[in-house]
């Protein structure tokens, strides 16, 4: 007998009907966050390295700076899902937000939710800080910033203090929020916020914001990474400052 009734598994395959994931986060966006978390890591363990000038440490700052200043400009040109005017939600839509997690009537977002984005502008914002902070910062002895020089030892002093205390309190704290929200997602709201972050892709279903990501361009995504590392070293240079302790 000829069956001409398509399988299940060839109908899936045929239209977007029946798709079992679709398009989250596009590939700039999740190499930004990973390798933002890498030299978040990496500063934090080689401030601790036998390196008095610190040089591992400096440039993993450098590297964070330059992402953090592609972001802004990924904030505007990259994919859908990565673009502020998409995420970024009123105060009083994020508490709305907010006081939904407490029951069942939360709806999901394909993005960041309210929340999330509140999280992710907080913490770019508390790592451009720490990064500031680390351009002018000495120890007073060897490990200086490229602009300690021009703030002088008073001000150099207290920016390095204030960089190690702002690690500490801000960055590890607004970190920790960041992995516990996440954690809360993955195993009471059974959503896969890091997996998706990883894959570029979550389950189809009826999100608030859309339904499926536009990806942003590999060729703009790497103009504006160019583009952010020029900014770094010409800003840094301009204002008469070395990246590197001259051995």
């Amino acid at each position: 007998m000829n069956d001409q009734t398509p399988s299940l598994g060839s109908s899936r395959r045929a239209g977007p009907a029946f798709r079992l994931t679709v398009k989250a986060w596009d590939l700039p966006t999740r190499l930004f966050k990973w390798s933002l978390v890498a030299l978040i890591v990496l500063a934090w363990i080689s401030s601790g390295f036998g390196d008095p000038s610190m040089t591992v440490h400096k440039a993993a700052g450098y590297g964070i700076l330059v992402l953090l200043v592609y972001r802004v400009f990924w904030g505007f040109l990259g994919g859908s899902t990565a673009r502020f005017l998409n995420f970024l939600r009123s105060p009083a839509s994020t508490w709305k937000y907010l006081r939904s997690l407490a029951g069942d009537r939360v709806r999901p977002y394909l993005g960041h939710n309210p929340a999330g984005g509140l999280m992710v502008v907080g913490l770019l914002i508390a790592c451009a800080v720490q990064v500031g902070l680390g351009l002018f910062a000495s120890d007073g002895v060897l490990a200086a910033g490229p602009l300690a020089d021009q703030a002088g030892d008073a001000v150099s002093g207290w920016a390095g203090d204030l960089h190690k205390a702002w690690f500490y309190f801000v960055i590890l704290g607004l970190c920790g929020l960041h992995i516990a929200a996440n954690l809360y997602y993955q195993f009471f709201k059974r959503e896969n916020l890091i997996g998706a972050m990883i894959s570029g892709r979550k389950k189809a279903k009826s999100y608030v914001d859309e339904q499926e990501a536009r990806e942003g361009s590999l060729v703009v995504a790497a103009a504006c990474l160019l583009t952010a590392g020029l900014i770094v070293y010409m800003g840094v240079t301009l204002l008469g400052g070395t990246f590197f302790s001259a051995p």
